[in-house]
């Protein structure tokens, strides 16, 4: 036969220590202008379904402008559509990946995803 290790009958559970306390994260106040950026950021939230089809069709207009008075000077048909292009771009930017601090913060304290400062 084989030899056969004992295994102890009581066995010694150490005692955890108790972990320390989480603290919810101290949240700001936001300040005066970034309630305005959080309204703004709200309105044009709201009515980006709207204005997602209508600004490109402004820009694709004055990209055809440009094209068509490139060679006429005193117009600036290019500025203009450049003007435009990067003002949608901008807009774009705003709505889509820009979260307001005010906004953020709320987040953070109901534990959601959005937590970067």
């Amino acid at each position: 036969m084989t030899n056969v290790v004992p295994f102890p009958i009581h066995r010694r559970i150490n005692r955890i220590a108790d972990p320390p306390a989480i603290l919810p994260p101290k949240i700001a106040e936001a300040s005066a202008m970034d309630k305005i950026i959080a309204v703004v950021w709200g309105i044009t939230a709201f009515c980006w379904t709207f204005m997602r089809f209508i600004i490109p069709l402004v820009v694709f207009w004055q990209f055809l402008r440009m094209i068509w008075f490139w060679d006429t000077p005193g117009v600036h048909a290019g500025w203009n559509f450049l003007a435009y292009f990067a003002g949608y771009t901008a807009l774009y930017y705003f709505v889509a990946f820009y979260r307001p601090k005010a906004l953020r913060d709320r987040d953070v304290s109901r534990g959601g995803l959005n937590g970067r400062k």
